[in-house]
């Protein structure tokens, strides 16, 4: 779950790097003619974290962010390609039964973890029990394995595990780059949920050096990483909240890649002083925006309502002036760029008179003419929450309090740490929060909307239950044919675009600044940036523009 996705704290850390490295850190040096063809091994890339990581622990990852570290330390069974297809990872074959339940891996035999340690069949299977122990609390990809065959899941040997599951799933096989297997000899003492939050042991390319909750995570490159070694030395997460700041560190040179906004795009994408130094990409990927309803709320309980409410978002207008065009408009859980997306679902329109009718009708009126709608002597107030650092974010919930304010219902704005954030919506605390949703490559929606799913088994924290919704998400995951599929995801999207658990808003292309002394970030068929392979796993920086080095390898107690 992102919000996504995140203070000036983040500033003065930046500026004790820059003297730890030994030289002025100023605008980020042009590209030289020098050689920028053939990659070169070594250096420290540092990258942004708009939020700190909640947990290092894979299985309890809850956020883009847990996962973007992850990915450097643990190696799924399966990863993406450039294009989106299952290419080998932590197993490098395997077979599928006839009747798709049965799915047989068999691991790199030189697969070992960064205690140096072999990664056994056991340890798979091991991550699997974690993953669907309810204590354990995987709401982020517990949903993918909840209808594991657990009795005819089976190591055959060392290298070679069964995964049997009591249904086939149309998704399942891309529901295995979810599963980022750690050692049972490690994970398997102590307290599983608090004591790796901060450590880790994985089958990745990258080990833990050190994390600092807060300020930052370093990773160092394994000598010993058994499938071919990514080209950079270390990699240095830093924590900046505030896009604004994370923006004038990339342009200083302090960090070297950050999401921007669409103001900046807008304003400095095209400035050729930048584009000498800073790579700018901008994409959709596999991601919305939209406003959360807490269903067990009393003010939201009545999907009318939630209707009108949402008919009070000003999309045109928000696109336009907050995006400058570099959004479309959402009428539902799929994107247009998806299969399952039905193109003859509007987009909710607005329409505060209409919103007014319809909150009237379902029972709120100004009865005492003070301006605010009341039903049973309580009048129509909410707290909404933003994520403390998105300017656009809070943009958007002020143009959407003052249309609200039009129709009688007073919204009061609440900006809050992402990470904090994230834990109130997940424990049903909130009454409403602006977020979004980073998707899978398949778009079975189970976890998020159906209605087994309220947390901590999976993320419906919208507490949505249809049993028309449920029906069509259960028969749209176990049915194989495509065709059928289609038909049936393009029902559900009518179905949840009536219903509107969410008020889908916006689908925001994402827009990055690189710099360029980091070499060869290509973009991936939805997944942007990240999180495929080989991803940043291939890039690479110039011997002459490694500028970060000192800066990652001195200790902490030597920075502060």
């Amino acid at each position: 779950m992102t919000g996504v996705k995140r203070r000036s704290f983040a500033f003065s850390l930046l500026l004790v790097v820059s003297l730890a490295c030994g030289r002025r850190e100023g605008a980020i040096p042009a590209a030289e003619s020098l050689d920028d063809t053939t990659p070169q091994d070594g250096g420290t890339v540092v990258r942004r974290l708009d939020s700190d990581v909640a947990t290092l622990n894979p299985v309890l990852a809850t956020s883009v962010y847990d996962r973007r570290v992850d990915n450097y330390l643990f190696t799924p069974l399966v990863y993406f390609d450039q294009n989106l297809r299952v290419v080998p990872a932590l197993a490098e074959k395997w077979d599928v039964s006839a009747d798709g339940r049965q799915y047989t891996f068999h691991l790199n035999p030189k697969a070992t973890f960064s205690d140096g340690t072999r990664v056994l069949a056991s340890d798979v299977i091991f991550t699997l029990r974690k993953i669907i122990d309810p204590s354990s609390e995987a709401a982020q990809i517990a949903s993918g394995f909840e209808r594991v065959d657990v009795p005819n899941t089976r190591a055959i040997d060392d290298k070679t595990v069964v995964i049997a599951f009591k249904d086939a799933y149309a998704s399942q096989l891309i529901r295995f780059n979810d599963l980022l297997v750690i050692p049972e000899h490690v994970y398997g003492k102590g307290d599983f949920r608090n004591d790796y939050a901060s450590r880790a042991v994985g089958s990745g390319p990258y080990r833990l050096v050190r994390r600092e909750p807060g300020r930052e995570i370093l990773l160092q490159r394994r000598d010993d990483y058994w499938l071919p070694k990514p080209h950079v030395e270390r990699v240095l997460f830093k924590v900046i909240v505030d896009i604004t700041t994370a923006w004038n560190a990339v342009k200083r040179g302090d960090i070297d890649e950050t999401m921007i906004t669409s103001d900046t795009w807008a304003m400095e994408s095209r400035r050729p002083e930048l584009q000498a130094g800073i790579d700018f990409h901008r994409f959709y990927g596999l991601n919305y925006n939209y406003i959360a309803w807490n269903g067990h709320s009393p003010l939201f309980a009545d999907k009318r309502v939630r209707r009108a409410l949402g008919m009070c978002v000003d999309l045109s207008s928000i696109i336009n002036n907050l995006y400058h065009g570099t959004a479309r408009a959402m009428s539902g859980p799929f994107t247009p760029d998806q299969w399952a997306y039905n193109p003859a679902v509007p987009v909710l329109p607005f329409d505060p008179v209409g919103a007014r009718r319809i909150l009237n009708d379902s029972g709120w009126f100004d009865r005492n003419g003070d301006g605010v709608l009341e039903r049973d002597g309580k009048p129509f107030r909410f707290d909404f929450f933003v994520f403390a650092g998105s300017g656009t974010g809070l943009a958007l919930a002020q143009v959407f309090q003052e249309e609200l304010k039009k129709v009688g219902v007073t919204m009061n704005i609440v900006t809050l740490d992402p990470a904090l954030m994230i834990q109130r919506v997940l424990a049903g605390n909130y009454d409403a929060a602006y977020m979004a949703w980073d998707l899978e490559p398949d778009p079975d929606p189970f976890a998020t909307l159906h209605s087994s799913q309220f947390p901590p088994r999976g993320q419906n924290f919208v507490f949505y239950s249809n049993p028309e919704a449920d029906r069509l998400i259960e028969a749209g995951r176990r049915e194989l044919d495509q065709g059928k599929r289609v038909k049936i995801y393009q029902q559900l999207h009518e179905v949840l675009a009536a219903d509107q658990p969410y008020t889908w808003t916006i689908q925001v292309s994402s827009k990055w600044a690189v710099s360029k002394r980091v070499r060869n970030v290509k973009e991936g068929r939805g997944q942007g940036l990240f999180l495929w392979y080989p991803g940043e796993f291939d890039w690479w920086i110039r011997r002459d523009q490694r500028i970060h080095d000192g800066a990652a390898a001195a200790p902490a107690a030597s920075r502060r």
